[in-house]
């Protein structure tokens, strides 16, 4: 590799353990896929609360972006 390249880190464990937790979660039953999603919803919702009370406090400062319910 010549001087002017940029030298990257393997991440190649990384790569595996991905493909290897998309293989697990194409093998779960959908109520299962819809229970982790559930779980994710709830994990977010402190920020998703936080975003509509920054919206809130943006009225009259391009409101129109403010996210909606």
């Amino acid at each position: 590799m010549s001087d002017d390249q940029a030298r990257y880190p393997d991440i190649s464990d990384i790569l595996a353990c991905k493909a290897a937790g998309r293989v697990r979660n194409a093998s779960l039953s959908f109520a299962a896929k819809l229970a982790i999603l559930d779980a994710l919803r709830e994990r977010a919702r402190p920020f998703v609360e936080a975003r509509k009370i920054r919206a809130v406090g943006r009225v009259g400062k391009g409101a129109e972006r403010a996210v909606p319910t």
